[in-house]
């Protein structure tokens, strides 16, 4: 067992977690855009010492658990959702490393993250998503370690970090990867190293290429990495990919919802700010009436009330399952369902973050539509919520299989 954070400790790290809200919601539009990573935001986070807060104690953190680094995140998300996406990866990162790593492994690099350097894990493949296995190589050098080539895509928060983990898997000498399935998902592996690039994106075998140009998100500064012979020593290997990230992937499903809960808030929060005050002028229906204020309308009072609703039930969902993941209530469970079962909370968030936003809109007017406005872009935003992993198709698909797979024939 470790020591975790205290409620007082929490308290004081929640207030910074409000001061650092504040400044990406004031820097947020600037970013959104531009359509550039939201620099200022570098020292800001750093200087907060939120980079901290899930690394255990032992190692010079402030052993914030998944509910409380979800609670940071949320409340991170209120502010500017595309910013505090960025930084999300940092304790995605943080999170999945720490259950993964070796002790000196945990000293060495979750010891500067206490100290402030950020982390960040570029993944995904430009022909597939999570599921699909990694072609890019880590070929075996003369003398040890790996030479890693290859493309990731979604290089989430690059631009600030430290810290690069990565997945590859291990070629022969020559480079060839492994024929056999099993042998492949077996030499798929997860790296860790330094981070170095300079003011143009490059660095020694490694490069940052701004591919960046979405719907929304775009203060996220989410590029595409060039590995080109970037070495990684024998202490750079963490363990087997796929065998070791299923039981600590709650780290992403779960702050990827935290995400979206802060921006539920937030969307409740402006659509109460104009609906409480709009008025209709003067109408003609049914009676006529000079000035009609939409706080008395009742489609408005219920859609306020449906907003609402969806954000306490997605609050409850969301901090339930970081709760009951912490408690260890998971290994009742099917081993094969854990990572889809985590994975509803941010799935039933994403439905309600996207309904939110959309019937915002639609309850505010035509003004909501203009580029620019807020719930122009929480809309753009929201759509984000679709992608990251599990979505909910695939979290269904999963669940059906395991649920309609036949039983094993007793002897």
């Amino acid at each position: 067992m470790t020591e975790s954070i205290t409620e007082a400790e929490f308290d004081k790290v929640f207030a910074e977690a409000e001061k650092l809200s504040e400044f990406f919601r004031e820097i947020g539009p600037k970013y959104d855009t531009e359509n550039t990573f939201a620099y200022p935001s570098i020292e800001a986070f750093k200087k907060s010492g939120l980079g901290a807060l899930p690394v255990p104690k032992q190692y010079g953190g402030m052993g914030g658990d998944l509910l409380a680094t979800s609670k940071v995140v949320s409340e991170l998300s209120k502010g500017d959702s595309a910013i505090t996406l960025a930084y999300n990866m940092h304790y995605i990162m943080v999170g999945i490393t720490m259950g993964l790593m070796s002790e000196t492994q945990n000293k060495y690099w979750l010891g500067r993250v206490a100290d402030g350097d950020i982390m960040f894990g570029p993944f995904s493949e430009q022909r597939a998503g999570f599921s699909g296995l990694a072609d890019m190589k880590a070929i075996p050098q003369e003398g040890g370690g790996w030479r890693l080539y290859g493309k990731k895509t979604w290089g989430t928060l690059c631009e600030a970090a430290d810290i690069i983990t990565t997945n590859a898997t291990i070629t022969d000498a020559d480079g060839n990867l492994p024929e056999n399935f099993e042998d492949r998902v077996n030499a798929e592996s997860f790296f860790i190293g330094e981070f170095q690039v300079d003011e143009n994106g490059q660095g020694d075998g490694i490069s940052i290429v701004k591919t960046w140009d979405a719907l929304g998100m775009h203060a996220t500064g989410t590029q595409t990495i060039v590995f080109d012979g970037y070495y990684v020593p024998e202490d750079g290997f963490i363990c087997e990919w796929r065998s070791g990230a299923f039981g600590v992937l709650e780290w992403a499903s779960l702050m990827f919802a935290s995400i979206y809960l802060g921006m539920q808030s937030r969307i409740l929060e402006e659509s109460r700010a104009v609906l409480s005050k709009k008025t209709l002028g003067a109408v003609f229906g049914a009676t006529v009436a000079a000035d009609v204020k939409v706080s008395n309308v009742g489609h408005i009072i219920d859609g306020v009330g449906d907003m609402a609703s969806r954000y306490e039930l997605s609050r409850r969902v969301l901090y339930r399952t970081c709760t009951e993941v912490t408690e260890g209530y998971d290994d009742n469970w099917p081993m094969e369902l854990r990572f889809p079962y985590i994975g509803l909370a941010k799935t039933f968030i994403a439905d309600n973050v996207m309904h939110m936003s959309r019937h915002a809109m639609s309850m505010v007017g035509g003004s909501s539509f203009k580029k620019g406005a807020i719930f122009e872009r929480l809309y753009r935003d929201s759509a984000a919520s679709m992608f990251q992993p599990l979505n909910a198709d695939q979290s269904r698909t999963f669940i059906g299989e395991q649920l309609l797979a036949p039983e094993e024939l007793e002897d």
